[in-house]
């Protein structure tokens, strides 16, 4: 073959492949490997190019099966561009890079997941344009007829697996079935995957379990003729609930009055569309999150988030986080902790009221870990010491047998003691993890003051905590390397 690829005269066209072969498995090596020609794969071996030099003088054309031959030992194996290849083959293509090979992208599946027809997701409060909040939007009620549809099931979708150009499969999870949904009031097409209410209610989901349920609804005020309410489903009361109530829900309670020196415990959250004027007599516990227009003279405890427009004077203890909303947003007097952290307004006031506010584990908690670990020590020791007092008496009891009459008393007191103490000890760990993980749960809380911060103001991150001695205003306060570092909000 000549130098522009054209075969010899003479040449029988039948006999193209075989010279071609020949040629290609005679001058594989020295051809692409001694000639600077060379392959470039990217980081992630998802692509890559071939730079080919052209052969020597008088050679053929490079075939196209010596090239792949070349991107083999070079490692790579999948995904080869045969158009590309080809025509860097027929035409000669040189000197310059020609994308060769492309890996297989993945495709991530679907799990299978249940659409609603009613929204399932738990509201908050809404803001308005005036910078002021409605809690009237904070309602979990949603009611249903019986035939009303509820739910429809979507199977989940296989993805596929990819694959890069050096041959390394790229697996993607099999995506899962969800089981059939549980609840009660509620019935189920075989056929269609189709969930119906079967009775008039309240419809609820919770931890993936759709239930109707019955709501006790109260017109008008709660005061000390009624004394008590308790429900274990929801309770909604349309007035105000006066001093000394106590209102108790198995799940949640909302009032759309106002509130004074009550006592109102739930299992979800408790909704104060007027807020509450405790008068140092109230106390306020949800498991769920608690929602007030405002808080004042109150201790309140929520399993999830406070969220109200001010806190005044009052002790709140948040699992989650403390959240004030609105264009006032403002936290004066009291202590105020949320373990995931802070997010307010203004903190304090201009009479430098002390006003302390808290992010992260508080220092109890690391204190009782501190003590479960020294007695878990003890604990510990002291079975050692039984199992050599155990071991001590078997010996002596292989050496002088029944001669030794408190043996058997002695060997079984300890037995029972050793038990007893493992007993202990396991539960020492335990509670010694679950504390671990609540301390793991506020690594990293800050507290957010977008306004004023006023002198009387005590800043505590963890452990930690910074007195605020003059005014100032925009901050982001954490905790980092032993210390409270504060950093200024920019908008």
């Amino acid at each position: 073959m000549d130098n522009d690829g054209m075969l010899p005269q003479g040449t029988d066209p039948a006999t193209t492949e075989s010279i071609m072969d020949k040629a290609s498995s005679d001058t594989m090596l020295p051809r692409l490997d001694i000639n600077r020609s060379y392959a470039k794969i990217e980081e992630d071996s998802m692509r890559a190019w071939l730079y080919l030099m052209p052969p020597e003088s008088g050679d053929i054309k490079y075939s196209k099966q010596e090239i792949k031959d070349y991107l083999k030992r070079s490692g790579i194996v999948f995904g080869y561009h045969e158009s590309n290849i080809s025509a860097m083959a027929n035409k000669g293509v040189y000197c310059r890079e020609i994308v060769v090979a492309e890996g297989r992208q993945p495709e991530e599946g679907e799990d299978g997941y249940f659409e609603y027809t009613f929204d399932a997701e738990v509201k908050g409060p809404q803001i308005m344009e005036d910078g002021t909040v409605d809690y009237t939007a904070v309602n979990k009620i949603v009611n249903v007829r019986v035939g009303d549809k509820l739910a429809t099931y979507r199977p989940a979708r296989q993805g596929f697996d990819g694959s890069d150009i050096l041959g390394n499969l790229i697996k993607v999870a099999v995506a899962k079935e969800l089981p059939i949904l549980r609840g009660a009031g509620i019935s189920r097409r075989d056929t269609e995957d189709i969930y119906y209410a079967e009775k008039e209610g309240k419809v609820e989901l919770r931890d993936g379990k759709l239930d109707i349920k019955s709501t006790h609804e109260i017109f008008g005020d709660v005061d000390l003729t009624i004394g008590k309410v308790e429900f274990f489903g929801d309770i909604v009361i349309n007035g105000n609930v006066l001093s000394g109530v106590l209102v108790r829900a198995g799940r949640n309670i909302e009032i759309r009055g106002s509130v004074e020196a009550a006592s109102l415990f739930a299992g979800g959250d408790i909704i104060m569309q007027r807020g509450i004027q405790g008068q140092q007599r109230a106390k306020v516990s949800a498991r769920g999150s608690v929602f007030a227009k405002f808080i004042e003279q109150t201790i309140v405890t929520a399993g999830v988030d406070v969220v109200a427009d001010s806190i005044m004077n009052s002790r709140i203890v948040a699992e989650g986080m403390v959240k004030l909303s609105g264009k006032r947003g403002i936290i004066v007097g009291g202590y105020t902790h949320g373990l995931l952290g802070i997010d307010t307004v203004t903190v304090g006031n201009d009479a430098e009221t002390r006003t302390v506010v808290h992010a992260g584990c508080e220092a109890d908690m690391f204190d009782k870990g501190m003590e479960l670990k020294k007695r878990e020590v003890q604990v510990r020791r002291n079975i050692d010491e039984l199992r050599e007092t155990l071991e001590e008496i078997e010996k002596k009891t292989a050496i002088y047998g029944d001669k030794v009459q408190t043996m058997d008393s002695s060997a079984l007191r300890a037995k029972n003691q050793e038990k007893e103490l493992r007993e202990e000890l396991s539960i020492l760990v335990s509670d010694q993890q679950d504390i671990q993980a609540y301390i793991q749960r506020g690594k990293g809380a800050q507290i957010r003051i977008d306004g004023n911060i006023y002198r009387g103001t005590v800043i505590c991150v963890a452990q930690l905590q910074m007195p605020i001695e003059k005014n100032t205003s925009f901050m982001n306060y954490i905790a980092q390397g032993g210390a409270i570092v504060g950093s200024v909000i920019v908008h």
